[in-house]
């Protein structure tokens, strides 16, 4: 009886502390109500949108961070703390090259604050601004394609935007969506466009919704239509992948037969014991100038489509007449073909194999689709040169293969 009324008591003393010590939970330990001295010595590194600040800290022992204060733009403030580990700040989100007073701001653990340090900070021009200087706009199959230079690797959006009306009424159109990158060159393609003249206007913006100027111009989108694939045949040339024959139910018409998204096995798949760079071949009836491609990759088991055969880096050519002269062809020394452009398919998360994100599985359900350079000649047969699948061998597995142009 007495060893139970002894372990009692020891409950009880430690259910005592306990309590006590959530009372003082993430307290200081001394309060401190004296302000801390100030920052010293401050020196400015102008950069584009912001500025690196230097400083000599307080001798404070209790100094916790040095506190920023300063307005982004008039009316916009912004804060940016430092702790005491560190004698370097930056304040950033500048939209122009103005002046900046920064109110510099010592704390002590006690969250006690002392007066401020004014520095003034001149920025250079922002990234945004930068950017929207250096863009170009061109017209293109169905659209038009947006180039510029992002030195400051800023995340930016650049907005397109249409007047369907001719009145001045901005608007985007089903498939104009904001072209968000954070590359230092950004290059991409807005298709789905009529070959009619209008009026486009494009702006840039930046994360801290600082917005450039809007540049306006006319453009006439190239005709672009999706090539019929109903005159499209097998041409199986020498040194072409072979098909896997799965009780003859595997052709090569699957790569073309209109479904997207086939159950298997509805889908072009060559054996994998391949060792070296596999190709297909089409015959698309007739002659035709190239715009943009896409790939329908298929769907593995286990709800994968970033695995096995499906194309990860690959080239596609172009030909009029192949030479049929050489029982044994090596397509890279053979003048009868034109590579059109080497391609590369980006997972979106950059996650290992058979991890997919929501985003990666949209971007390959919806196709893999890549953009053929300006200037191509017309041709009437395509090759598929597989250089590596995501399994990072040769064998090739499409579930479907959309062409554009005229």
């Amino acid at each position: 009886m007495y060893k139970l009324n002894y372990y009692i008591y020891l409950f009880l003393v430690f259910c005592c502390l306990c309590s006590c010590g959530e009372k003082q939970l993430n307290k200081p330990v001394v309060t401190n109500t004296n302000p801390p001295g100030l920052v010293s010595n401050v020196e400015v590194q102008n950069e584009n949108g912001k500025a690196l600040i230097s400083y000599t800290l307080p001798s404070d022992q209790d100094l916790s961070y040095i506190k920023a204060e300063y307005e982004t733009s008039p009316g916009v403030s912004a804060e940016v703390l430092a702790s005491r580990h560190t004698n370097v700040l930056t304040v950033d989100g500048f939209g122009d090259t103005l002046s900046h007073v920064v109110k510099l701001i010592s704390v002590n653990s006690s969250g006690v604050a002392s007066g401020s340090v004014e520095v003034t900070v001149n920025p250079k021009t922002p990234g945004y601004l930068l950017a929207a200087r250096s863009l170009k706009i061109a017209t293109t199959f169905g659209g038009f394609t947006l180039n510029c230079s992002n030195p400051t690797g800023d995340d930016l959006a650049i907005i397109p935007m249409v007047d369907t009306s001719g009145n001045g009424n901005w608007v985007q159109t089903v498939g104009m969506d904001n072209v968000y990158s954070n590359d230092t060159s950004i290059a991409t393609a807005i298709h789905n466009q009529p070959s009619i003249e209008r009026k486009y206007a494009f702006t840039v913006r930046d994360k801290w919704q600082h917005y450039s100027d809007t540049m306006v111009v006319s453009l006439t989108p190239i005709f672009e239509q999706k090539i019929d694939k109903s005159t499209w045949a097998t041409m199986t040339l020498p040194n072409d992948a072979q098909i896997l024959n799965n009780g003859g139910w595997c052709y090569e018409y699957y790569m073309w037969d209109g479904n997207e998204h086939p159950g298997w096995p509805q889908t072009y798949f060559t054996v994998e014991s391949a060792t070296t760079p596999q190709t297909a071949t089409i015959d698309l009836g007739s002659a035709h100038t190239f715009s943009r491609f896409k790939i329908n990759p298929y769907l593995e088991v286990g709800n994968f489509y970033y695995v096995r055969g499906n194309p990860k880096d690959f080239e596609i050519w172009g030909s009029n007449s192949p030479d049929l002269s050489d029982p044994e062809p090596d397509i890279l020394s053979d003048p009868s073909w034109t590579k059109l452009g080497t391609f590369h398919v980006v997972k979106p998360s950059g996650s290992p194999s058979q991890t997919e994100t929501t985003a990666d599985q949209e971007s390959a359900y919806n196709g893999w689709e890549f953009d053929f350079p300006a200037g191509l000649g017309s041709y009437r047969y395509i090759r598929i040169r597989q250089l590596s699948n995501w399994q990072g061998t040769y064998f090739i597995c499409i579930s479907e293969f959309t062409l554009w142009g005229n």
